[in-house]
């Protein structure tokens, strides 16, 4: 997606930090364990959105360390800086950064992190040649990337509607070639033609789980991206049809509902 999406989205995330907080804590606890930040070091969060998983590096760093939270979206920063209060982080700068073309000096970070960016977009992706830059020789790279779209029925179950209805185009190829890329042994790979060492790379399942069908449509309706785009453009009648045939196809929880995932963390320096 592009920046502009991401400007025009930023809000409706930040209003609903909390539910996709709570899914998916764990994988940004997994990324900071293994990052592992000293006092004293910098840290840079790439692609943050809203900087829970640098909020959490942040205190490691102590009083003498910084994490540099950025992102391509003025208004993700912005609400960046309002959740970093919350959890109580002052040792944070906020720079907009392209993770394609990352506006830093060589060897200048211990350590970078990256949770559900597009790290991997690209042949080869420059991001991580740009990662490789930036990191100081031992620093390490901490990143989460979603398996492939067939691990993630948070994505196939509310995109699958949308086409079969005629509101969304199939995937394209760039989208199809991206998803291949999306697994352990292509991980490996394009680290590697990057610079890397030997990376660790963990599948952890992931799972949006929503309380009841309010939850389920707000999450479709306002956070999926150019689903929910397309869904401004419909009719109540139509928008009506396509909530009933996604809570159909959604995985029941005792009264609520579930969008399961798989998440693919990766370590490497």
């Amino acid at each position: 997606m592009g920046s502009e999406l991401w400007e025009e989205l930023a809000p409706r995330w930040e209003h609903a930090r909390e539910l996709l907080w709570e899914s998916t804590r764990a994988v940004s606890e997994w990324l900071v364990d293994r990052l592992d930040p000293k006092p004293g070091q910098t840290i840079l969060d790439l692609a943050a959105g809203t900087g829970e998983t640098g909020f959490l590096a942040a205190p490691r760093l102590g009083g003498e360390g910084r994490l540099i939270t950025s992102d391509l979206s003025a208004n993700m920063l912005d609400a960046a800086k309002r959740v970093a209060s919350e959890f109580g982080v002052t040792n944070a700068d906020f720079r907009i950064l392209d993770a394609e073309r990352v506006d830093l000096p060589d060897a200048c970070v211990d350590g970078v992190v990256s949770r559900f960016g597009y790290v991997l977009k690209g042949d080869p992706p420059p991001a991580l040649r740009e990662v490789r830059r930036v990191l100081r020789p031992g620093g390490r790279f901490a990143f989460a990337v979603w398996a492939e779209r067939e691990c993630n029925r948070w994505m196939t179950v509310p995109a699958d509607v949308m086409v079969e209805r005629g509101h969304l185009s199939p995937q394209s190829e760039g989208d199809v070639l991206l998803s291949a890329k999306r697994n352990p042994a292509m991980i490996r790979r394009l680290l590697e033609d990057a610079g890397f060492g030997a990376a660790e790379v963990e599948e952890l399942p992931v799972a949006y789980r929503f309380a009841n069908a309010e939850e389920l449509w707000f999450f479709v309706s306002e956070l999926r991206g150019p689903i929910a785009l397309a869904l401004e453009q419909l009719d109540e009648g139509e928008r009506a049809a396509v909530r009933a045939d996604i809570e159909r196809r959604a995985d029941r929880v005792g009264d609520g509902f579930e969008l399961t995932g798989v998440s693919l963390n990766v370590v490497a320096s």
